[in-house]
This record gives C-alpha cells, sequence and structure tokens, in this order.
C-alpha cells in the first residue's frame, strides 16, 4: 500500500510539473511568411509588438538560397527596425542571418519590421534571395 502512494505521489509531481511549464516559451506573437526574389533594400511587412511578455524578438529562415551560380547563399545582413511617426525610423538592431535564427532581444512596445541590408555582406548584388520559409516571433 506504502509503495502505491509513492507511485502516485511521484505520478502527480511529474504531471504538475509538465503543466506548469507548459506555455512559458510561447511568443506574443509569429508570422510565417516566405521571401521571394528580394534585392538589398527590401523590407517586411510591419507588425505590432505590445511587449506582453519577455519573449525576445526573432527571425528564422529555413530553406534559403540566392539566384546566382557564381556567388551561392551564405549569409543575409537584416536591421530590426522601429517604427517613429515623423522621423526615420531607427535601426535597433543588426544580425546576419546564416539561413538559421536571429534574436533582437526583448524589446519595448511598438510598430516592428526588418530589413534586409546585404547578401554575403555585399548590398550591390544581382542576386535574389529566396527563402521559402520565414518565422518572425515577437
Amino acid at each position: 500500500m506504502r509503495l502505491k502512494h509513492r507511485a502516485n505521489a511521484i505520478a502527480a509531481g511529474v504531471l504538475i510539473s509538465l503543466t506548469a511549464g507548459a506555455g512559458v516559451a510561447h511568443a506574443e506573437g509569429f508570422k510565417d511568411t516566405w521571401i521571394s526574389g528580394w534585392l538589398p533594400g527590401k523590407e517586411s511587412s510591419h507588425w505590432k509588438d505590445r511587449n506582453l511578455d519577455g519573449t525576445s524578438t526573432s527571425i528564422k529562415f529555413a530553406k534559403c538560397s540566392g539566384t546566382s551560380d557564381t556567388n551561392p547563399f551564405r549569409y543575409a545582413g537584416l536591421q530590426l527596425k522601429k517604427e517613429r511617426s515623423w522621423s526615420p525610423d531607427p535601426v535597433v538592431a543588426r544580425d546576419n542571418n546564416y539561413c538559421d535564427t536571429s534574436y533582437f532581444g526583448d524589446r519595448s512596445a511598438g510598430g516592428y519590421y526588418f530589413n534586409y541590408t546585404t547578401y554575403n555582406g555585399s548590398n550591390r548584388v544581382r542576386s535574389y534571395l529566396n527563402v521559402k520559409d520565414v518565422t518572425i516571433r515577437w
């Protein structure tokens, strides 16, 4: 009988641990999209971060390619920008995305977007960027 109570207590503890941990890593919002035929200078769609959580803003690229045989895709330069009324939008963070995830930290409330700035370090290219899976989380 004692063994049965102990097993029940362990099972209850595991269930509570799993339930309590569920949902901790969820972002306030996310957007799944793609990139097709972008040259440096192109900007993404915009999103509103209400900063209701502690989630880092991130941009994940998967299945990346360029259209040049002589200059295959290695990385894309990205700038995270915050929308401002009546003034230029400031760059709040930068990263080179190697077809992986770029993390930009927990950002204050506001409107954001990312700007594609360089292809393999150059903003003067004739290769178009294609990314089949883009996930933006905020």
